[in-house]
């Protein structure tokens, strides 16, 4: 396998059919008869003998010389995005697979969903998934905006997408002004004391980078106040008021029915008028499905993209990114009255058969919403859902593997499933009864973990 970077200089002859997962550097010959299905891009130039098939999933950029082969041509911009980070796999607990495709797929739905510009959030470190593989990936898929925390996420942001626009959510801090512009960021102002503090930035640095108007239309949230945002108005009459973008958030976009949504709508509509010709952005990814009245320029999108159901109740349209996999450390019996250890709550009813997993609350595991909840929180093993015995510890989790038809499927060293199909991100939030985005943005990093397209 050759990648984009880091690959030897030289000529790469395929003589038999080969299958490179990554993007090849070199120049390529491609002998007669033989297939090469390349899952990245190839950036030498290319020759195709008689016979010969090329697939490639990324793009061609060398010169091409077909002497009476096939080339097959995808495009697709993220076949090369493959990273892997955390401890290696052999000595991590679990393992955290992030399908980039996936990813990309569910910005292109919701993207499809309106007729305004599609923004990333991906403040949280990308909700915990990592913010440079997901930056670059949608930033491949077409992404041109996105919202981040703080200054050093917008760093991070900056070094994978060079040409996008980045917003700072958390806004300015005193003295701030010179990183945003070293960084070429905007920042979302939330008061009047940060909009004083990045007037008298501008002023003096001549800086013309920009930046947001936060403001809270709903329940008492960050941002600046309705009366607030009326008196800020008058400025967009002057040249250069510098104002890129005015902002806010539906509170219950995702509660369809709530009348919360339409005073939120409502009130931001008026206070767009004051700003009038300067882009309005209101809805996030539940938001979409409300309908084109809260799209405005441009709607930014969070959770969705990793798979997190934006329409609670109805069916998904998003597909699943993330699986979670950890590894079973021992095999213990309990006998009828038994508990666990850090469990008091917990105590066997049965001859009980307890796989011990290497995952717990220090990896971001969360904890049961109460003991004999409908809602309880599962594990798959060997392809059936298994109930999690009482809460996790720091970093064990006891899972009940008593009635699994082929006790091997829980021996030591197999790998059980805690996020991934049979049990999702969604199923996982409902059990622990948390925010799926809490749940996201608590998964840990001693995992080995897999960013990959397919």
């Amino acid at each position: 396998m050759l990648s984009a970077q880091g690959a030897e200089p030289g000529l790469l002859t395929v003589s038999n059919s080969s299958d490179i997962h990554g993007s090849v550097v070199n120049d390529t010959i491609v002998q007669r008869n033989c297939v090469l299905h390349v899952r990245g891009n190839l950036l030498g130039d290319l020759t195709i003998e008689p016979g010969a098939k090329v697939v490639v999933e990324g793009s061609v950029d060398g010169k091409i010389l077909n002497k009476g082969g096939r080339l097959v041509v995808n495009n697709k911009g993220l076949a090369a995005c493959v990273t892997l980070d955390g401890p290696e796999e052999a000595q991590a607990g679990g393992i955290l697979k992030i399908n980039l495709t996936a990813l990309a797929a569910n910005f292109e739905t919701l993207a499809g969903r309106t007729e305004v510009e599609c923004a990333a959030v991906v403040k949280g470190n990308a909700y915990g998934c990592g913010i440079e593989p997901i930056a670059g990936a949608l930033a491949r898929s077409g992404c041109k905006t996105f919202f981040v925390s703080n200054l050093p996420e917008a760093k991070r942001v900056r070094a994978v997408a060079p040409n996008a626009i980045v917003y700072v959510l958390n806004g300015l801090y005193s003295g701030s002004g010179p990183a945003f512009a070293a960084v070429d960021a905007r920042p979302v102002i939330n008061s009047v004391i940060e909009m004083a503090e990045w007037d008298a930035f501008t002023a003096t640095s001549h800086w013309d980078g920009g930046c947001a108007l936060n403001f809270d239309t709903g329940q008492t949230r960050l941002g600046l106040s309705p009366e607030e945002a009326v008196a800020l108005a008058p400025r967009v009459n002057s040249l250069n008021h510098g104002i890129a973008l005015v902002m806010s958030r539906l509170d219950r976009a995702d509660k369809r029915d709530s009348p919360l949504n339409d005073r939120q709508s409502d009130l931001f509509r008026d206070l767009r008028r004051l700003y009038r010709g300067v882009p309005a952005s209101l809805a996030n990814a539940p938001g979409i499905f409300l309908g084109p009245k809260a799209h405005c320029d441009m709607v930014r999108v969070g959770t969705a993209l990793y798979g997190v159901n934006p329409t609670p109740g109805l069916p998904n349209p998003m597909l699943p990114v993330l699986e979670l996999q950890a590894r079973v450390v021992q095999v213990r019996s309990a006998a009828p009255g038994e508990t666990l250890a850090d469990n008091p709550g917990w105590i066997a009813k049965r001859p009980t058969r307890l796989a011990l997993i290497a995952v717990g609350y220090a990896d971001g595991y969360p904890r049961a919403a109460a003991n004999g909840s409908a809602d309880r929180l599962r594990a798959v093993v060997g392809g059936r859902l298994c109930p999690v015995a009482g809460q996790p510890a720091m970093d064990v989790l006891a899972i009940d593997v008593t009635d699994l038809p082929d006790p091997a499927a829980a021996r030591f060293g197999a790998l059980v499933t805690l996020i991934g199909t049979g049990f999702g991100v969604d199923d996982l939030a409902a059990a622990a009864k948390s925010p799926a985005r809490e749940v996201l943005s608590r998964l840990g990093h001693r995992f080995h973990r897999i960013y990959y397209a397919i």
